[in-house]
């Protein structure tokens, strides 16, 4: 009986390792790295056109 829980435990910690390694996929792929140069045009023109709209 004690053998049996040991290894719930053992696939339950493994699943959870694999279900954690997923997550940080996801998270990488959904939000972009700050080197990533689309990212940083888009960033500038957004401080552009925020600057035209506080000048009117």
């Amino acid at each position: 009986m004690l053998g049996g829980i040991n290894n719930e435990l053992f696939f339950q910690g493994l699943g959870g390792f694999f279900a954690l390694a997923i997550v940080i996929l996801i998270l990488k792929w959904a939000f972009p790295n700050k080197k990533d140069p689309v990212a940083k045009a888009e960033r500038k023109a957004l401080k552009v056109s925020l600057r035209q709209l506080r000048r009117r």
